[in-house]
């Protein structure tokens, strides 16, 4: 892919729209090592893309009282979801809208820091802007259950 320098920004949504968690790791570390550092206190369901994918991690999680649901790869056997899951997983992209607010509208702009505290001042600035605003957060309906 490249080479890649900096770091990334991990995030726990709520169906409100709000971040519940969020960790900042180094560019190289793979998303799924951050997962339970995210988690920690939580006893929900976790929605997640196929790059969570892992039986060792979903057991690890489960001992946590949290379900990890995902979708499966095409060379993997398939999980059959409830509807409710199904419905819920698809709003995954809601995550990404809260990235696209917080870059555009909250200007989360990483790349004009002077100093790593700076960079730091930036990231978590744009990040209380959005919790303190009431406004154009991307909520999901919750689905109940209808099996």
């Amino acid at each position: 892919m490249g080479w890649f320098f900096g770091c990334k920004l991990h995030v726990v949504m709520n169906a409100e729209g709000e971040m519940v968690n969020t960790i900042l790791s180094n560019g190289h570390v793979a998303d799924i090592k951050m997962v339970e550092q995210l988690v920690i206190g939580l006893h929900t369901k976790l929605y997640a893309d196929r790059g969570y994918l892992s039986q060792d991690l979903k057991s690890r999680l489960k001992e946590q009282h949290i379900d990890l649901i995902t979708y499966h790869r095409k060379n993997m056997q398939s999980i059959e979801l409830s509807q409710t899951d199904e419905y819920h997983l698809k709003q995954r992209n809601k995550i990404e809208t809260l990235f696209s607010l917080l870059k555009g509208q909250y200007h989360l702009v990483t790349s004009k820091a002077r100093s790593i505290a700076g960079y730091l001042a930036g990231i978590y600035a744009s990040l209380c802007a959005y919790q303190l605003s009431h406004k154009n957060k991307p909520s999901i309906q919750i689905m109940t259950s209808v099996d």
